[in-house]
């Protein structure tokens, strides 16, 4: 199962639209021809007024399906769309016998941003964090905005030895975006592993949550 992270929006709408007015323009003339006797070479303006027509009906579905699965904010990939597409990846780790495995990232004193330097600093820090995540991860990989300043990486093909190299990446990254931002940002990270830690996305979150503020404590 292929997912890209990328910001463009899809033409699914648009193009099936587009195939179906075509496909039935062409039905018709046909028809036309031989019981109307209706000429091939006459101009399909209705057809050609339809194809607008759908076009832009495509392209508003097309956007309302992108927004419906992306964060506002960052671009990121949201929890409605994990929560559907999730077990189709579960379902190709089993054909497979492979390991998948879910990392919880979680922005260290994200509060103390907000309340020290503003919302629309603490905006900034999430947006680059995100773009961090999208650049760093593989391309089979996808990045979540999961709520507030935490966020997940899915990762097929992928054990917690795999995503401790994405991950010490990430945190160098991070050392980057600080001095853009001159604002000191770290992140806090926890991994699970299907199916060797649990089988559903609900337990495997759960032991990363865990994990990952296991290691924040750790820190303080």
């Amino acid at each position: 199962m292929a997912i890209k992270q990328g910001d463009c929006m899809g033409y699914r709408g648009r193009i099936t639209g587009l195939l179906l007015i075509v496909g039935l323009v062409f039905i018709i003339r046909i028809w036309a021809y031989y019981s109307l006797n209706y000429p091939l070479t006459a101009p399909p303006l209705v057809g050609i007024v339809c194809l607008f027509i759908v076009w832009f009906l495509g392209k508003q579905y097309d956007k309302e399906k992108y927004y419906a699965e992306r964060d506002a904010l960052t671009g990121l990939y949201n929890r409605r769309f994990i929560d559907n597409v999730f077990p189709m990846f579960l379902a190709q780790m089993d054909r497979r016998n492979a390991k998948l495995s879910i990392t919880i990232l979680d922005c260290d004193n994200f509060k103390a941003i907000n309340d020290h330097f503003g919302h629309k600093k603490g905006d900034l820090v999430l947006k680059g964090l995100s773009t961090i995540l999208s650049a760093g991860i593989r391309k089979s990989d996808i990045a979540v905005r999961w709520g507030g300043d935490e966020f997940l990486i899915i990762a097929p093909y992928a054990d917690k030895k795999d995503m401790g190299v994405i991950l010490t990446r990430l945190k160098n990254e991070l050392q980057e975006l600080s001095k853009r931002l001159q604002i000191e940002i770290s992140v806090s990270a926890g991994v699970a592993v299907y199916p060797d830690d649990a089988k559903n996305l609900d337990d495997l979150i759960t032991l990363a949550d865990i994990a990952m503020y296991s290691l924040k404590n750790h820190a303080l």
